[in-house]
C-alpha cells in the first residue's frame, strides 16, 4: 500500500513527529468548527422541540390505542361472563294457554314478544323474573341474576322495578288505574 504524504515526509526526515501531531490537531479542530458552522443553535433547538412534540404525540396515540384495546377486552370479558351466567341460570319459558297472548316487553327501543306461562307472566309483572336478550337469544332469569347481568350488559336486560311510591293525593287520574295485564 502507498503511504500517506505525512508518513512519507516523516520517514524521509523532512518533517518531525511534533509537526505531524500539530497538523492532525489543526485538521480535527477545523473539521469540528466546520460542523458547528453548519448547524446553528436555534436550528438545534427547533429540531429538539419538533422531536419532543412528535414523541408526545406518539405517546398520546399509544395511550389512546391502549385505552381502546382495554375497553374492547373488557367488553368481550363482560359478554362472555354474561353468556356463561345466562347459560347457568336460564329459566325455560312455560307454554302459554290457548287464550294467553305472549308477554310483550320493550328492550333497546323495540317492542318484543315472549311466550310465557301465566305464572311466569305474573312473576315478570311482580319483578321476580327478568327478560335478557343476549347474542340474539331471549331468556328468562331470576331477579338476582338479572341484577348481576345489569352490571355486565346493562342495555340487554329488562326488569320490572316494583313501584313502592305512594300515590299523589292531588292526582286527578288517581281513580283510573292501569291494569297490569294490559295487552299492547
Amino acid at each position: 500500500m502507498a503511504k500517506s504524504l505525512q508518513e512519507q515526509l516523516l520517514q524521509s526526515g523532512v518533517a518531525k513527529p511534533k509537526q505531524a501531531k500539530k497538523a492532525r490537531r489543526e485538521k480535527t479542530r477545523s473539521e469540528q468548527e466546520a460542523r458547528r458552522q453548519g448547524k446553528r443553535p436555534d436550528e438545534d433547538q427547533a429540531l429538539a422541540q419538533s422531536v419532543a412534540a412528535a414523541e408526545r404525540a406518539k405517546r398520546e396515540r399509544d395511550r389512546q390505542l391502549a385505552d381502546r384495546h382495554k375497553a374492547e377486552r373488557s367488553a368481550r370479558e363482560n359478554s362472555g361472563a354474561a353468556a356463561q351466567l345466562i347459560a347457568q341460570r336460564r329459566i325455560k319459558p312455560g307454554s302459554p294457554g290457548d287464550d294467553t297472548p305472549g308477554y310483550s316487553y320493550s328492550l333497546g327501543g323495540r317492542i318484543r314478544r315472549l311466550d310465557v306461562s301465566p305464572a311466569q307472566r305474573q312473576q315478570l309483572a311482580d319483578g321476580q323474573l327478568a327478560v335478557v336478550r343476549h347474542r340474539d337469544v331471549t331468556s328468562l332469569v331470576n331477579r338476582a341474576t338479572a341484577e348481576r347481568l345489569l352490571e355486565l350488559i346493562p342495555n340487554q336486560v329488562w326488569l320490572v322495578t316494583p313501584n313502592n311510591a305512594k300515590a299523589d293525593p292531588d292526582d286527578p287520574y288517581a281513580g283510573y288505574e292501569v291494569p297490569d295485564d294490559l295487552m299492547w
